[in-house]
Protein backbone atom coordinates (compact mmCIF):
# COMPACT_ATOMS: atom_id res chain seq x y z
CA UNK A 1 0.00 0.00 0.00
CA UNK A 2 1.19 3.50 -0.86
CA UNK A 3 -0.72 6.63 0.18
CA UNK A 4 -0.46 10.34 -0.41
CA UNK A 5 -2.35 12.46 2.10
CA UNK A 6 -2.97 16.17 1.46
CA UNK A 7 0.32 16.47 -0.42
CA UNK A 8 1.42 19.87 -1.69
CA UNK A 9 4.56 20.07 -3.84
CA UNK A 10 5.49 23.42 -5.37
CA UNK A 11 8.22 24.71 -7.66
CA UNK A 12 10.00 27.81 -6.39
CA UNK A 13 10.24 30.57 -8.99
CA UNK A 14 11.13 34.29 -8.96
CA UNK A 15 7.42 35.07 -9.39
CA UNK A 16 6.28 32.86 -6.55
CA UNK A 17 5.43 29.18 -5.95
CA UNK A 18 4.12 27.14 -8.88
CA UNK A 19 1.45 24.87 -7.38
CA UNK A 20 2.06 21.78 -9.50
CA UNK A 21 0.67 19.34 -6.91
CA UNK A 22 -1.87 21.09 -4.71
CA UNK A 23 -3.43 19.14 -1.84
CA UNK A 24 -3.52 15.70 -3.46
CA UNK A 25 -4.68 12.61 -1.57
CA UNK A 26 -4.43 9.27 -3.38
CA UNK A 27 -4.36 5.60 -2.48
CA UNK A 28 -2.12 3.39 -4.64
CA UNK A 29 -3.07 -0.25 -4.34
CA UNK A 30 -1.12 -3.47 -4.81
CA UNK A 31 -1.39 -5.37 -8.11
CA UNK A 32 -3.24 -2.71 -10.12
CA UNK A 33 -2.68 -0.52 -13.14
CA UNK A 34 -3.47 3.05 -12.17
CA UNK A 35 -3.74 5.73 -14.84
CA UNK A 36 -3.09 9.43 -14.22
CA UNK A 37 -4.73 11.52 -16.92
CA UNK A 38 -5.18 15.16 -17.81
CA UNK A 39 -4.06 17.84 -20.24
CA UNK A 40 -0.43 18.91 -20.54
CA UNK A 41 0.61 21.26 -17.75
CA UNK A 42 -1.83 19.90 -15.17
CA UNK A 43 0.84 18.47 -12.85
CA UNK A 44 0.87 14.78 -13.86
CA UNK A 45 4.64 14.44 -14.27
CA UNK A 46 5.27 16.35 -11.05
CA UNK A 47 2.94 14.00 -9.20
CA UNK A 48 5.00 11.09 -10.55
CA UNK A 49 8.18 12.76 -9.24
CA UNK A 50 6.57 13.11 -5.83
CA UNK A 51 5.47 9.46 -5.79
CA UNK A 52 8.99 8.42 -6.84
CA UNK A 53 10.58 10.57 -4.15
CA UNK A 54 12.50 12.62 -6.71
CA UNK A 55 11.92 15.92 -4.92
CA UNK A 56 14.85 18.21 -5.65
CA UNK A 57 15.03 22.03 -5.96
CA UNK A 58 13.29 23.94 -7.35
CA UNK A 59 10.61 21.34 -6.45
CA UNK A 60 9.89 21.05 -2.74
CA UNK A 61 7.41 19.20 -0.59
CA UNK A 62 5.39 21.92 1.13
CA UNK A 63 3.11 19.78 3.28
CA UNK A 64 1.29 16.47 3.50
CA UNK A 65 2.34 12.89 4.12
CA UNK A 66 3.80 10.21 1.86
CA UNK A 67 3.67 6.69 3.28
CA UNK A 68 4.77 3.51 1.53
CA UNK A 69 4.86 -0.06 2.77
CA UNK A 70 7.78 -2.07 1.36
CA UNK A 71 7.64 -5.86 1.63
CA UNK A 72 10.95 -7.73 1.74
CA UNK A 73 11.26 -11.40 2.71
CA UNK A 74 7.97 -11.32 4.58
CA UNK A 75 8.92 -8.16 6.49
CA UNK A 76 7.10 -4.84 5.99
CA UNK A 77 9.01 -1.56 6.23
CA UNK A 78 7.23 1.79 6.35
CA UNK A 79 8.88 4.42 4.16
CA UNK A 80 8.49 8.19 4.01
CA UNK A 81 9.37 10.54 1.15
CA UNK A 82 13.00 10.89 2.24
CA UNK A 83 13.44 7.10 2.30
CA UNK A 84 12.31 6.46 -1.27
CA UNK A 85 15.58 7.32 -3.10
CA UNK A 86 17.29 4.60 -1.01
CA UNK A 87 15.00 1.94 -2.51
CA UNK A 88 14.89 3.06 -6.14
CA UNK A 89 15.05 0.13 -8.58
CA UNK A 90 14.25 -2.55 -6.00
CA UNK A 91 11.02 -1.11 -4.49
CA UNK A 92 9.97 1.64 -6.84
CA UNK A 93 11.23 2.21 -10.37
CA UNK A 94 10.69 4.77 -13.10
CA UNK A 95 10.27 4.54 -16.88
CA UNK A 96 10.77 8.09 -18.19
CA UNK A 97 9.81 9.52 -21.53
CA UNK A 98 12.38 10.72 -24.10
CA UNK A 99 14.53 7.59 -24.12
CA UNK A 100 17.32 9.15 -26.20
CA UNK A 101 17.99 11.83 -23.58
CA UNK A 102 17.76 9.37 -20.66
CA UNK A 103 20.14 6.63 -21.79
CA UNK A 104 23.84 7.50 -21.70
CA UNK A 105 24.80 8.00 -25.39
CA UNK A 106 28.43 6.92 -24.91
CA UNK A 107 27.78 3.71 -22.98
CA UNK A 108 26.67 0.37 -24.36
CA UNK A 109 23.32 -0.84 -23.06
CA UNK A 110 25.08 -3.69 -21.24
CA UNK A 111 27.13 -1.27 -19.14
CA UNK A 112 24.05 0.78 -18.29
CA UNK A 113 22.48 -2.35 -16.83
CA UNK A 114 25.66 -3.01 -14.84
CA UNK A 115 25.63 0.52 -13.42
CA UNK A 116 22.00 0.20 -12.40
CA UNK A 117 22.09 -3.16 -10.63
CA UNK A 118 25.67 -3.87 -9.52
CA UNK A 119 25.26 -2.01 -6.22
CA UNK A 120 22.73 -4.57 -5.03
CA UNK A 121 24.46 -7.35 -3.15
CA UNK A 122 22.32 -10.09 -4.65
CA UNK A 123 23.34 -9.20 -8.20
CA UNK A 124 26.60 -11.19 -8.10
CA UNK A 125 29.66 -10.66 -10.31
CA UNK A 126 29.73 -9.08 -13.77
CA UNK A 127 29.28 -12.31 -15.71
CA UNK A 128 26.38 -13.37 -13.50
CA UNK A 129 24.75 -9.98 -13.99
CA UNK A 130 25.17 -10.23 -17.75
CA UNK A 131 23.56 -13.66 -17.84
CA UNK A 132 20.68 -12.52 -15.64
CA UNK A 133 20.10 -9.50 -17.89
CA UNK A 134 20.29 -11.62 -21.05
CA UNK A 135 17.78 -14.10 -19.62
CA UNK A 136 15.43 -11.27 -18.64
CA UNK A 137 15.62 -9.66 -22.09
CA UNK A 138 14.66 -13.00 -23.64
CA UNK A 139 11.69 -13.24 -21.25
CA UNK A 140 10.56 -9.88 -22.64
CA UNK A 141 11.16 -11.01 -26.25
CA UNK A 142 14.04 -8.57 -26.70
CA UNK A 143 17.13 -9.63 -28.68
CA UNK A 144 20.18 -10.14 -26.47
CA UNK A 145 22.25 -8.33 -29.13
CA UNK A 146 20.92 -4.97 -27.90
CA UNK A 147 23.27 -5.27 -24.92
CA UNK A 148 26.24 -4.57 -27.20
CA UNK A 149 24.55 -1.60 -28.87
CA UNK A 150 24.81 2.12 -28.15
CA UNK A 151 21.49 3.98 -27.72
CA UNK A 152 21.79 5.78 -31.08
CA UNK A 153 21.97 2.40 -32.84
CA UNK A 154 18.48 1.48 -31.63
CA UNK A 155 15.11 2.71 -32.84
CA UNK A 156 12.95 4.86 -30.56
CA UNK A 157 10.67 1.91 -29.83
CA UNK A 158 13.58 -0.39 -29.01
CA UNK A 159 15.14 2.21 -26.70
CA UNK A 160 11.83 2.52 -24.88
CA UNK A 161 11.65 -1.27 -24.49
CA UNK A 162 15.17 -1.24 -23.08
CA UNK A 163 14.10 1.39 -20.54
CA UNK A 164 11.18 -0.81 -19.47
CA UNK A 165 13.54 -3.78 -19.08
CA UNK A 166 16.03 -1.66 -17.13
CA UNK A 167 13.37 -0.30 -14.79
CA UNK A 168 11.79 -3.68 -14.09
CA UNK A 169 14.83 -5.96 -13.93
CA UNK A 170 14.90 -6.05 -10.10
CA UNK A 171 11.16 -6.74 -9.89
CA UNK A 172 10.12 -3.54 -8.08
CA UNK A 173 6.79 -3.44 -6.27
CA UNK A 174 5.80 -0.18 -8.00
CA UNK A 175 6.61 0.85 -11.58
CA UNK A 176 6.05 4.43 -12.76
CA UNK A 177 5.75 5.11 -16.48
CA UNK A 178 5.61 8.76 -17.56
CA UNK A 179 4.16 9.12 -21.07
CA UNK A 180 5.93 5.91 -22.21
CA UNK A 181 4.39 6.01 -25.71
CA UNK A 182 5.03 9.67 -26.55
CA UNK A 183 6.52 10.32 -30.03
CA UNK A 184 6.15 6.66 -31.08
CA UNK A 185 4.00 5.42 -33.94
CA UNK A 186 0.77 3.58 -33.21
CA UNK A 187 2.12 0.07 -33.80
CA UNK A 188 5.13 0.66 -31.52
CA UNK A 189 2.88 2.25 -28.88
CA UNK A 190 0.78 -0.87 -28.79
CA UNK A 191 3.88 -3.02 -28.33
CA UNK A 192 5.12 -0.88 -25.42
CA UNK A 193 1.73 -1.04 -23.70
CA UNK A 194 1.59 -4.81 -24.14
CA UNK A 195 5.08 -5.10 -22.69
CA UNK A 196 4.19 -3.00 -19.64
CA UNK A 197 0.98 -4.92 -18.94
CA UNK A 198 2.75 -8.24 -19.41
CA UNK A 199 5.43 -7.25 -16.88
CA UNK A 200 2.76 -6.09 -14.41
CA UNK A 201 0.75 -9.29 -14.75
CA UNK A 202 3.83 -11.50 -14.43
CA UNK A 203 5.23 -9.73 -11.38
CA UNK A 204 1.88 -8.90 -9.76
CA UNK A 205 3.10 -5.42 -8.89
CA UNK A 206 1.60 -1.97 -9.33
CA UNK A 207 1.97 -0.01 -12.56
CA UNK A 208 1.22 3.72 -12.58
CA UNK A 209 1.03 5.13 -16.07
CA UNK A 210 0.84 8.82 -16.93
CA UNK A 211 -0.68 9.81 -20.26
CA UNK A 212 -2.77 12.62 -21.70
CA UNK A 213 -4.18 10.02 -24.12
CA UNK A 214 -7.48 8.75 -22.68
CA UNK A 215 -7.40 5.90 -25.20
CA UNK A 216 -4.27 4.51 -23.54
CA UNK A 217 -6.01 4.48 -20.17
CA UNK A 218 -9.10 2.81 -21.60
CA UNK A 219 -6.97 0.00 -23.02
CA UNK A 220 -4.92 -1.00 -19.99
CA UNK A 221 -5.78 0.69 -16.68
CA UNK A 222 -7.93 -0.69 -13.88
CA UNK A 223 -8.42 2.63 -12.12
CA UNK A 224 -7.91 6.26 -13.08
CA UNK A 225 -7.04 9.53 -11.38
CA UNK A 226 -8.01 12.61 -13.40
CA UNK A 227 -5.82 15.64 -12.72
CA UNK A 228 -6.51 19.28 -13.43
CA UNK A 229 -4.49 22.34 -12.36
CA UNK A 230 -2.47 20.38 -9.82
CA UNK A 231 -5.53 18.79 -8.21
CA UNK A 232 -7.38 15.50 -8.51
CA UNK A 233 -10.90 16.07 -9.80
CA UNK A 234 -12.02 12.44 -10.21
CA UNK A 235 -10.79 9.02 -9.13
CA UNK A 236 -12.47 5.72 -9.86
CA UNK A 237 -12.55 2.44 -11.80
CA UNK A 238 -11.72 2.97 -15.48
CA UNK A 239 -14.84 1.26 -16.81
CA UNK A 240 -17.08 3.34 -14.57
CA UNK A 241 -15.34 6.58 -15.46
CA UNK A 242 -15.79 5.94 -19.18
CA UNK A 243 -19.42 4.84 -18.79
CA UNK A 244 -20.50 7.41 -16.18
CA UNK A 245 -17.97 10.19 -15.64
CA UNK A 246 -18.83 12.27 -12.56
CA UNK A 247 -16.83 15.43 -13.31
CA UNK A 248 -17.47 17.77 -16.29
CA UNK A 249 -13.75 17.86 -17.12
CA UNK A 250 -13.54 14.07 -17.33
CA UNK A 251 -16.69 13.93 -19.41
CA UNK A 252 -15.29 16.47 -21.88
CA UNK A 253 -11.97 14.61 -22.14
CA UNK A 254 -13.84 11.42 -23.04
CA UNK A 255 -16.06 13.20 -25.58
CA UNK A 256 -12.97 14.50 -27.38
CA UNK A 257 -11.86 10.93 -28.20
CA UNK A 258 -12.35 9.76 -31.81
CA UNK A 259 -14.56 6.72 -32.24
CA UNK A 260 -14.48 4.10 -34.98
CA UNK A 261 -17.39 4.59 -37.35
CA UNK A 262 -18.36 7.95 -35.84
CA UNK A 263 -17.64 10.70 -38.37
CA UNK A 264 -19.18 13.53 -36.38
CA UNK A 265 -17.01 16.41 -35.19
CA UNK A 266 -15.33 15.87 -31.84
CA UNK A 267 -16.06 18.29 -29.02
CA UNK A 268 -12.98 20.07 -27.75
CA UNK A 269 -12.60 21.91 -24.45
CA UNK A 270 -12.61 25.67 -24.95
CA UNK A 271 -9.98 27.78 -23.25
CA UNK A 272 -6.85 26.47 -21.61
CA UNK A 273 -5.78 25.24 -18.17
CA UNK A 274 -5.07 28.02 -15.66
CA UNK A 275 -1.58 29.08 -14.65
CA UNK A 276 -0.30 27.01 -11.74
CA UNK A 277 1.47 30.17 -10.58
CA UNK A 278 -1.82 31.98 -10.00
CA UNK A 279 -4.77 29.56 -10.16
CA UNK A 280 -8.27 31.06 -9.96
CA UNK A 281 -10.21 31.03 -6.68
CA UNK A 282 -12.70 28.23 -6.21
CA UNK A 283 -12.82 25.36 -8.67
CA UNK A 284 -9.94 25.70 -11.16
CA UNK A 285 -12.11 24.29 -13.96
CA UNK A 286 -14.93 26.82 -13.42
CA UNK A 287 -13.78 29.27 -16.17
CA UNK A 288 -14.09 26.47 -18.77
CA UNK A 289 -17.00 24.53 -17.29
CA UNK A 290 -20.42 24.71 -19.02
CA UNK A 291 -22.13 23.88 -15.71
CA UNK A 292 -20.36 26.45 -13.50
CA UNK A 293 -22.41 28.01 -10.70
CA UNK A 294 -21.70 30.97 -8.44
CA UNK A 295 -20.28 28.76 -5.70
CA UNK A 296 -17.77 27.29 -8.17
CA UNK A 297 -15.92 30.62 -8.33
CA UNK A 298 -15.97 31.08 -4.56
CA UNK A 299 -15.07 27.74 -3.00
CA UNK A 300 -12.99 24.74 -3.96
CA UNK A 301 -15.08 21.55 -4.20
CA UNK A 302 -13.67 18.73 -2.04
CA UNK A 303 -12.94 15.30 -3.50
CA UNK A 304 -15.77 13.20 -2.05
CA UNK A 305 -17.16 9.72 -2.61
CA UNK A 306 -20.09 9.76 -5.02
CA UNK A 307 -20.55 6.00 -5.03
CA UNK A 308 -18.48 2.99 -4.02
CA UNK A 309 -14.81 3.56 -4.96
CA UNK A 310 -15.69 6.54 -7.15
CA UNK A 311 -14.74 10.07 -6.07
CA UNK A 312 -15.36 13.43 -7.68
CA UNK A 313 -14.67 17.09 -6.84
CA UNK A 314 -17.67 18.95 -8.23
CA UNK A 315 -20.49 21.02 -6.71
CA UNK A 316 -22.95 19.37 -9.06
CA UNK A 317 -23.00 16.57 -6.49
CA UNK A 318 -24.88 17.01 -3.24
CA UNK A 319 -22.09 15.24 -1.35
CA UNK A 320 -19.57 17.93 -2.35
CA UNK A 321 -21.98 20.72 -1.42
CA UNK A 322 -22.59 19.16 1.99
CA UNK A 323 -18.86 18.64 2.62
CA UNK A 324 -18.06 22.24 1.64
CA UNK A 325 -20.81 23.51 3.94
CA UNK A 326 -19.47 21.38 6.82
CA UNK A 327 -15.98 22.77 6.25
CA UNK A 328 -17.31 26.32 6.31
CA UNK A 329 -19.23 25.74 9.51
CA UNK A 330 -16.18 24.11 11.11
CA UNK A 331 -13.98 27.07 10.17
CA UNK A 332 -16.43 29.56 11.65
CA UNK A 333 -16.87 27.71 14.97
Amino acid sequence: MYTLTNVKAYYDSPRGPIKAVDDVSLEIRPNEILGIAGESGCGKSTLIKVIYGHINPPLRLVSGEIRAEMKDNGQVSVLSAKDLPKVWWEFISYVPQASMSVLNPVMRIENQFFDAVSRFHRAGNREQIRQQVADYLQELDLPVEVLKAYPHQLSGGMRQRVLVALATFLHPQIILADEPTTALDVVVQRGILRMLTRVQQTMGNTLIIVSHDMGVHYQITHRMAIMYAGQLVEVGPTERIFSAAQHPYTEMLIKSLPRIGDHSAREGISGRPPSLLDPPPGCPFAPRCPHAMDICTQARPPLVQIEDDHLSACFLHEEAMAAAHAQKVGAQS
